[in-house]
């Protein structure tokens, strides 16, 4: 029986870019969310730090390949890059187009296409502070930083043609042969069925068996056309799960708004363990792919308004992980999405940091192995 391939979703925020530059101040990437992030308790474990303070460029050929390595070591098959397509203009492309160009780079690699309107969603930024959430600069400043359009064939042709030379690459994630596309929000593209038979028209003309649509998070995923859907954790489990209790989350809620009435702002703090007990009591069905997650806090970005787990760890996640990839090679899965590589700014990460080094990745590597060995 085949084995799941471990694929972990990656954040192509960690270099300078003009347009960051003027949103949210010069020389602004993700890593300003994670430097200025505060413990808001007792135990609370901020600010993360990379090991050997490694706050690095990913437009650095050295790091791609550094972050290939660890991946291999560890047994994750590739990344799941976040593509941003806006119509008339991409934004952090270069990390992936750099890529395409270096061939020894050994990492397997596919997209997800995060078709999202930006606004100003973080809650702390004016040039380099952060600021309020969608603080207006003037009466006609609407909070939109750059709106997500979607287009026609034209626009859908000129979109496929720009991803075929990824397609083509031997290191793009294939299954059933045909290159994995990954659509973050497929509910938001207007006449969707028809912008995938034309991908794989276009596909299929210029030589590849079709394309693999996956919609994250999308239930109704074969009425869409999709040839499957992935859970996107802990995302899927908090809001679309109907088996997950929720009766923590709004007795915490209610507790918040009081505090809110009297002025106190506090985070909504969650259990690890539960999301991952949900994750894992879940039933099976044919093409829909599950995930997990090492940890997750958004307090870096949304500060005493975001949301972090309690309970999480290496060895917790080893727990946890280890009985998700049994599940999964049982059921006969082919992949495990993972949250995140690099999502520092929200402490969803696999990458080394100060206080666990690279016991995350032993994790993912000690559960391949084992499963391998038997």
């Amino acid at each position: 029986m085949a084995k799941p391939k471990v694929i972990a979703f990656y954040l192509p925020q960690f270099h300078r870019v003009l347009e960051n530059d003027n949103w949210w101040g010069e020389g602004f990437t993700d890593w300003q969310a994670a430097k200025g992030a505060k413990s808001l308790f007792l135990g609370h474990y901020q600010p993360r730090v990379p090991d050997n303070d490694n706050y690095y460029n990913l437009l650095d050929k050295s790091t791609m390949k550094w972050q290939a390595k660890l991946a291999e070591k560890a047994g994750v098959y590739g990344f799941c890059m976040y593509h941003y397509w806006f119509g008339d203009k991409q934004l952090l492309e270069k990390p992936a187009e750099n890529l395409l160009k270096w061939k020894d780079v050994n990492i397997h690699f596919c997209f997800s296409w995060a078709n999202d309107t930006w606004i100003r969603s973080w809650s702390k930024l004016s040039g380099n502070a952060w600021m309020t959430t969608e603080t207006k600069t003037g009466d006609n400043d609407t909070g939109i930083l750059i709106e997500q359009k979607y287009g026609g064939k034209q626009e859908w042709e000129k979109h496929f043609l720009y991803l075929l030379p990824f397609f083509q690459d031997c290191r793009y994630i294939r299954c059933e042969n045909k290159p994995v596309f990954i659509l973050y929000k497929p509910e938001n593209i207007p006449h969707l069925g028809e912008m995938i038979v034309y991908w794989n028209e276009l596909a299929r003309e210029n030589g590849l068996a079709g394309v693999y649509f996956i919609g994250t998070n999308c239930d109704r995923w074969r009425n869409k056309k999709l040839n499957a859907a992935l859970q996107y954790e802990p995302i899927y489990t908090r809001f679309q799960d109907k088996m997950y209790n929720k009766s923590y989350e709004q007795r915490f809620d209610k507790v918040s708004k009081k505090f809110d009435k009297i002025g106190i702002q506090i985070p909504l703090i969650l259990s690890y363990k539960r999301v991952w007990n949900a994750i894992l009591q879940r039933t099976s069905m044919k093409n829909v792919f599950w995930g997990g997650f090492t940890d997750f806090d958004t307090t870096p970005r949304k500060g005493k308004r975001g949301t972090f787990f309690v309970g999480s760890g290496p060895d917790k996640f080893f727990k946890y992980f280890s009985q998700l990839y049994k599940k999964s090679e049982k059921c006969g899965k082919e992949f495990i999405f993972l949250t995140a590589w690099n999502e520092w700014g929200e402490g969803a990460y696999l990458e080394p940091d100060k206080r666990y080094g690279v016991r995350y990745l032993e994790a993912i590597r000690k559960v391949i192995c084992h499963q391998k060995d038997n």
